[in-house]
């Protein structure tokens, strides 16, 4: 026989399950809000994004190697004359000791 004081379990079972459920879902779908939310503002910011600065100086490198190298018409190559001029002198001088 049940006094009115007595809890009842079964019902605190299953709301307690409930909420944890719900709690569960919730941290779940903020966490999905949030990485959405943020590759969002990532792809604004990329779009927004100005490298003038980083193409000129990228520019300016690949005119400065453009210089060098096989040419692929001739088949020649060019160098820098100091790097080889330097080469020479090292190769040189190892001739010498030997």
């Amino acid at each position: 026989m049940a006094a009115y004081d007595d809890l009842n379990v079964k019902r605190i079972a299953v709301i307690s399950v409930i909420s944890i459920l719900v709690t569960a879902v919730t941290v779940l779908a903020v966490q999905v809000l949030y990485f959405a939310m943020a590759d969002i503002v990532d792809t604004r910011k990329v779009q927004a994004a100005s490298y003038s600065r980083q193409n000129t100086v990228l520019s300016e490198q690949s005119a400065e190697i453009s210089r060098y190298g096989v040419d692929p018409e001739t088949g020649n190559v060019t160098v820098p004359v100091e790097e080889t001029m330097k080469k020479m002198v090292a190769e040189a001088h190892s001739h010498d000791e030997a």
